[in-house]
C-alpha cells in the first residue's frame, strides 16, 4: 500500500517527514545507555515525484559523481525507492538502492553538477532536510546549505536535472515522498 508522508506543522521535520498519513510517526531511537550500541536510525522507503509526476531515480541504483539522478521516469521501480535514514528530528539522509548516500555537492549552490550517489557513510554534504508544504505530501528538500533543491522544469528530464542554488520554494522545488 502508498502512504503519502504526513508533513505536519514544521516541527520535527526529518521526523514528520518519516511519518506517513496512515500510521504513526516512527520513533527516533533514545541514546543507548553507557556501554550499550546505539539502535540504528529509523528508516523508511519511499519514492520521491517531481511535481509534473516524473519520479527522482538513482541512475544505475547509485554509485555516480555525474548525472547521479534523473527525473523522467513513469513508474516507481527499483531505482525510484530510496531509504530516508532519520539522523535527528531535523535532518535525513537518502539511500539508494544500491546502498550509496545522495550528496549535495558543496553542500548546495550548484547550478550544475549538484548531485552525487557515491558516498557509502554519512558527512555534511548528505544532511538534508524537509521542509513541509501541504498536507496531501508535497515537501521541499533543503541543503545542507539551506538552500532548496529545484527539480528542474518540474522533471521529465535526462540531463540538467537538479539544481541546489533556489533560496525561496517555488512549484520545481516541489517534491511528494509516497512510502
Amino acid at each position: 500500500m502508498s502512504r503519502l508522508i504526513n508533513t505536519g506543522t514544521g516541527t520535527g521535520i526529518a521526523v514528520a517527514a518519516l511519518a506517513c498519513v496512515l500510521a504513526p510517526a516512527p520513533a527516533v531511537a533514545a541514546p543507548a545507555p553507557a556501554g550499550e550500541p546505539a539502535a540504528p536510525p529509523a528508516t523508511m522507503t519511499c519514492s520521491i515525484q517531481t511535481r509534473t509526476g516524473h519520479y527522482v531515480t538513482a541512475v544505475g541504483g547509485g554509485g555516480r559523481t555525474a548525472d547521479a539522478v534523473r527525473t523522467d521516469a513513469t513508474k516507481a521501480g527499483p531505482t525510484e525507492r530510496f531509504q530516508l535514514v532519520a539522523l535527528d528530528a531535523t535532518t535525513f539522509a537518502v539511500r539508494t538502492s544500491g546502498n550509496r548516500y545522495i550528496s549535495v555537492v558543496g553542500g548546495g549552490g550548484r547550478t550544475t553538477g549538484a548531485i552525487r550517489s557515491t558516498a557509502t557513510a554519512v558527512g555534511a554534504e548528505e544532511k538534508m532536510g524537509v521542509v513541509p508544504i501541504t498536507a496531501d505530501g508535497w515537501s521541499a528538500i533543503r541543503t545542507p546549505k539551506g538552500t532548496y533543491l529545484t527539480a528542474v522544469g518540474g522533471g521529465g528530464r535526462s540531463k540538467d536535472v537538479v539544481r541546489s542554488t533556489a533560496t525561496k520554494i517555488g512549484p520545481d522545488e516541489r517534491f511528494k515522498f509516497t512510502c
